[in-house]
C-alpha cells in the first residue's frame, strides 16, 4: 500500500507503540510530583510525538496521492489533468522529505528511491551539461547509487541527457539541483535545465478493488456454454475498467483470462498516466528560474551557488563537486 516507504512506516509504527502509555503517564499525579521522572517521561513523549506527527503526515500524503491518481480517470480537461499531475509530483516530493525525517528520527534504514533525471541542453550549454551529468552520476555511484538507461538524445532545439538513478533518499539529493540555470559565455547567456522526478512502481490492482460477476454466455459455443454461468465480467471499481471473457467452457478459465487481461490494461493505463505525470513535472522544473546556480564557461568552467558562499566560482572538478553536493545536502535538509 505504501510502496517504497512501507518499511519506514512499519518501523515508525513499532517505534511509537508506547506513545499512548507515555502520554497517559504524564497525567498521573505521582509522576507529576516527581520532577526528574516527569521530565524524563516528557522528553520521551516529545520524541515519540515528533515521530507520530511525521508518520501521520506521511500516511496522509500517500493517501492523498492515491486519491488524486483516482481523480485522473474522471478528468477530461487537459488543464485539469496537468494541475493534478503537478499536485501529485509535489506530494511525491513531500513524501520523500517526510520519509527522510522519520528515518533520521528513529535511526532506521532510509528508503531506496528511483528518480528519472533529464538535462535539457542548448547549443552553448551542451558541453557544460555533459560534464555536469557525468560528475553527477559519478557522485551518485560514489554514495552507493545505481545509474541505468543513460541516453543522449539529439533534438531540433538542443540535446537532452536522461538517466534513471536509484539509491537512498535519491530525490532529496537531486532536488536542490533542479531548475533552469544560467550558463554565461562572454556576453552571451543560455540555459542549462535539469529536472528529477520520482518514479512510481506500478502495483497490481488489489482484490478488494475488483468486482467479479458470472453470467450465461450469449456467444457461440454450444449448449454447455449457454446453459451455465461460464462467462465472467471483471470490473476495476476505482477506474471503471471492465473485461468480459466468455469464449471458454470453463468458468475458471474465463475468470483467469479476465483477471490477466484487466491487470494488463490497468498496468498500461497507469503507465501512461505516470509517464504524463513525469513529463509535466519535468517541464514544470525546467521553468523554475532564476535559480541560485549559475555557470561561467568563458574560461575554465566555474560554478556559483549563492546558497553556499564558500562555493562561489567553484572549479568544476569531480572532487570539488562531491564536496559541494555534501554541503548542499546538509544545507537543504
Amino acid at each position: 500500500m505504501y510502496g517504497v516507504y512501507g518499511d519506514i512506516i512499519s518501523a515508525a509504527e513499532k517505534a511509537i507503540v508506547s506513545f499512548p502509555e507515555t502520554e497517559e503517564l504524564l497525567e498521573y499525579p505521582e509522576v507529576q510530583a516527581d520532577k526528574a521522572y516527569y521530565l524524563s517521561v516528557l522528553s520521551k513523549y516529545n520524541e515519540l510525538k515528533a515521530v507520530k506527527d511525521k508518520l501521520d503526515e506521511l500516511k496522509a500524503t500517500l493517501n492523498e496521492q492515491n486519491e488524486l491518481s483516482a481523480l485522473l480517470t474522471e478528468s477530461t480537461s487537459e488543464k485539469d489533468r496537468e494541475d493534478i499531475y503537478n499536485e501529485i509530483s509535489a506530494l511525491k516530493r513531500k513524501s520523500s522529505d517526510l520519509s527522510v525525517a522519520i528515518a533520521n528520527l528513529i535511526g532506521c534504514k532510509h528508503a531506496t528511491e528511483r528518480a528519472y533525471c533529464r538535462f535539457k541542453l542548448s547549443a552553448n550549454s551542451a558541453l557544460m551539461g555533459i560534464h555536469l551529468s557525468s560528475m553527477l552520476t559519478d557522485y551518485l555511484r560514489s554514495r552507493g547509487g545505481k545509474i541505468e538507461d543513460e541516453q543522449l538524445v539529439h533534438k531540433g532545439k538542443g540535446d537532452e541527457i536522461s538517466f534513471i538513478a536509484e539509491g537512498e533518499d535519491i530525490f532529496a539529493v537531486l532536488l536542490p539541483l533542479t531548475g533552469a540555470h544560467k550558463v554565461v559565455k562572454g556576453q552571451r547567456s543560455e540555459e542549462l535545465c535539469f529536472a528529477a522526478t520520482p518514479i512510481e512502481d506500478i502495483a497490481e490492482p488489489s482484490e478488494d478493488e475488483l468486482k467479479i460477476t458470472f453470467f450465461h454466455s450469449s456467444g457461440a459455443g454450444g449448449q454447455h456454454i449457454n446453459k451455465t454461468e461460464s462467462a465472467v465480467r471483471v470490473t476495476h471499481i476505482p477506474t471503471g475498467l471492465t473485461v468480459i471473457c466468455q469464449d471458454e467452457r470453463s468458468q475458471l478459465t474465463n475468470k483467469k483470462r479476465a483477471l490477466d487481461t484487466i491487470k494488463k490494461r490497468f498496468h498500461a493505463m497507469r503507465e501512461r498516466t505516470e509517464k504524463s505525470r513525469m513529463e509535466a513535472d519535468i517541464y514544470a522544473q525546467y521553468r523554475k528560474k532564476p535559480t541560485p546556480i549559475s555557470f561561467d564557461i568563458s574560461g575554465p568552467a566555474t560554478m556559483t551557488d549563492t546558497r553556499l558562499q564558500s562555493y562561489t566560482d567553484m572549479p568544476l572538478l569531480s572532487a570539488d563537486f562531491a564536496s559541494y553536493m555534501t554541503a548542499l545536502r546538509a544545507l537543504c535538509r
